[in-house]
């Protein structure tokens, strides 16, 4: 993995010489990766899906009041090839136009947990690699929950339901209950290991930003 890791660092830095990060959004960040995959197993574009349903055993289906349809929750991308079985989630976590103001990073940590739930269990009942594939500038680097339930991010963390549990008390609490029906009663935790941990440097980039890889799975 670590080649296709290296080439989609190349190809961020690639983007970041033309342009701030600022500029980009969260789906450039999954096309680089998209290319990445690529140019390093020669595959066609068809192998590589994305915005693919999630296996209907990772939620419980909350009912559309007015149509009664069920939702469809989605991974962002999926490929399952012999040479290449992961389901991922993308985050980009940067500063907004006001350099000098704050972001809620909070939010953002929740967001990271929300997808490594979704993966986890998506690896659990599908037998794919689970990723957490982030970009992250300094606004991000080094934030901590205030429960110092985890470590500062970026670090290997041990989710429990212990701290879902203390995070839905607190004002920032937006899990996805549907994922959380599954997870919780399962009475176990997920391990997401930070495999992949680099600094970018390119001609717009000002401030320390990095691009973060975890592994994520379901363990005891």
């Amino acid at each position: 993995m670590i080649e296709l890791f290296e080439k989609y660092k190349f190809l961020l830095e690639e983007r970041l010489d033309r342009q701030p990060l600022l500029n980009i959004g969260e789906d450039s960040i999954r096309y680089d990766f998209f290319s990445a995959i690529i140019e390093t197993h020669e595959f066609r574009p068809s192998q590589i899906l994305l915005e693919v349903p999630i296996n209907p055993g990772c939620f419980v289906p909350v009912m559309d009041v007015g149509s009664y349809r069920k939702e469809k929750p989605l991974v962002d991308m999926v490929v399952k090839e012999p040479e290449l079985n992961i389901s991922v989630e993308f985050g980009l976590f940067r500063q907004n136009s006001n350099e000098d103001g704050t972001i809620n990073k909070t939010n953002r940590m929740v967001k990271m947990l929300n997808d490594m739930i979704r993966v986890a269990l998506e690896k659990h009942f599908t037998n794919t690699e689970a990723f957490f594939i982030c970009v992250a500038d300094h606004k991000m680097l080094g934030h901590q929950l205030r429960s110092k339930l985890l470590d500062r991010f970026p670090s290997h963390y041990l989710i429990t339901n212990q701290i879902i549990e203390h995070q839905l008390t607190q004002k920032t609490n937006n899990f996805d209950l549907r994922f959380l029906k599954v997870f919780s009663p399962m009475n176990r935790h997920i391990n997401a290991q930070l495999i992949y941990n680099r600094q970018l440097f390119a001609k717009h980039i000002k401030t320390e930003t990095r691009v973060l890889i975890w592994q994520v799975e379901l363990v005891p």
